[in-house]
């Protein structure tokens, strides 16, 4: 079994770095979420604050640290955060997610499962597309993933030890991204109850893992109340904390299918096959409840995320990234059974095919990324004649990280003379939207520069 496990390592590992890494550092950051990480690295590494990184000159407190420290680890050598060491931590995190399914398939089925799995995993989009994004999403997936397999030791290998490390992995998928990072615990939860009953909740307890696990909350909430008390309870948890994953409590149309849609779009190409995947782990229920124990943790795994992140106010595509592990294991396990000639070789040639459609695709899609966004012209402009900057309808942390330079987001819906009048001495970034429609107007005062960041134009202004 460890040789077997050894070769599935030797095949995988290369495929799957090849797959997330041909491209570092090579996308080009263009919305505020992707550059808020790497600029509280930045302040990391300039400041040496490493429990209260600032953002803009203001302490962040909306999300625990963790990513901002995997950045700055990673920009340490270098002593500067560039777009290469801002992505890495996401993408060895993917590198883990694909390990990690991998290892899970092969404890609950085989190992040919095992492979299967991890290569379906690297081949989703939201786990190929998602791991060259510099935000927290796929750190939570892979500690998420983590603690899962952590519990799966406990569960099918009776290990009561390993309790130990799933507590401490939902410990590192909470200060990866607060609350959605103790769903690993619902999902536990449940299946114990579905399988061994209404005491079947004791199997998850462990006295030492649930007190680490208190105390690394506890310390994320100090550190939040000591750096201001009414901001933090009121600003991060409850409206970006418990506001963000509550249900909104309006039923719609698009309430009702944007999950799915979601979860579809995550889930591609394999979202074709995942009805046949659930529709076999249901009918291929053995007699014997121990057989039957993988399949329903996975479809009850896949069911809990679905049903948490569905239910949420907020809905993303990197939401639903913690699908992405039990659905590539019911769906290997779905090839294992499928009755097919050459099956195998099937099942290689169809992995390698959306492989390097992927790989094409990301290539082209990239390219059209980084063309959507172009600071040469601002970037010589506060070179020559460096000033503050201020920006209407923009994301303003886009041109700190690329200027080097804070950058005041002015709010509201106003004039243009009243932006400029509120500027003071510096430059105005603003969306070409917002300008007046006739030439007169626009011409308060020169433009200096002009641009474009992820396909939104914009002009900047010089206040003398």
């Amino acid at each position: 079994m460890r040789r077997a496990a050894y070769s599935i390592g030797l095949a995988l590992l290369p495929v799957a770095v090849l797959l997330l890494f041909f491209d570092l550092g090579s996308r080009v950051l263009s919305t505020n979420d992707e550059t808020r990480f790497p600029l509280l690295a930045r302040d990391i590494l300039a400041r040496g604050d490493w429990l209260l990184p600032h953002l803009n000159g203001s302490v962040y407190l909306n999300k625990p640290p963790l990513y901002a420290w995997l950045v700055a680890l990673a920009s340490w050598p270098g002593g500067a955060v560039t777009q290469s060491t801002a992505a890495l931590p996401s993408l060895l995190a993917a590198l883990g997610v694909v390990v990690l399914t991998s290892w899970i398939a092969r404890r609950l089925l085989d190992p040919g499962a095992g492979l299967g799995a991890g290569l379906i995993a690297v081949t989703m989009y939201g786990v190929f597309t998602l791991a060259r994004v510099p935000m927290p999403d796929m750190t939570l997936c892979c500690a998420f993933t983590g603690a899962m397999g952590a519990f799966v030791a406990a569960e099918f290998g009776r290990r009561r030890a390993a309790l130990l490390a799933f507590y401490a992995l939902v410990a590192v998928a909470f200060w990866a991204k607060g609350p959605a990072g103790l769903l690993p615990i619902a999902i536990a939860v449940v299946y114990t109850l579905v399988t061994h009953g209404r005491s079947g909740w004791r199997r998850v307890v462990s006295v030492p893992g649930i007190l680490l696990l208190l105390l690394s909350i506890a310390a994320w909430w100090l550190l939040g109340l000591g750096a201001g008390r009414q901001a933090f309870t009121e600003g991060v948890v409850r409206t970006d904390m418990l506001g963000w994953y509550l249900p909104s409590g309006g039923m719609s149309w698009r309430a009702l299918t944007e999950p799915f849609a979601q979860t579809v779009t995550v889930l591609l190409p394999w979202t074709i096959v995942l009805p046949f995947a659930i529709w076999g782990a249901l009918r291929a229920q053995p007699t014997d409840p121990e057989q039957s124990r993988p399949a329903r943790l996975l479809l009850i795994w896949a069911g809990v995320v679905f049903v948490a992140i569905g239910a949420s106010l907020q809905q993303r595509m990197r939401y639903h990234l913690p699908l992405c592990p039990p659905v590539a294991i019911l769906i290997a396990a779905w090839c294992a059974r499928v009755r097919l000639r050459r099956r195998r070789a099937v099942f290689t040639g169809v992995s390698v095919v959306v492989a390097v459609a992927l790989v094409a695709w990301q290539a082209a899609a990239g390219a059209r990324h980084n063309a959507a966004t172009d600071l040469r012209g601002v970037t010589r402009e506060v070179r020559r004649a460096p000033a503050p900057l201020y920006a209407v309808e923009m994301p303003e942390l886009v041109f700190a990280f690329y200027l080097d330079a804070p950058v005041v987001l002015l709010r509201g819906d106003r004039p243009l003379e009243q932006y400029l009048a509120d500027a003071r001495d510096g430059y105005l970034v603003i969306a070409n939207r917002m300008l007046p429609s006739t030439d007169g107007a626009v011409l308060v005062r020169p433009v200096v520069a002009d641009g474009i960041v992820g396909g939104r134009r914009f002009s900047v202004f010089a206040k003398e």
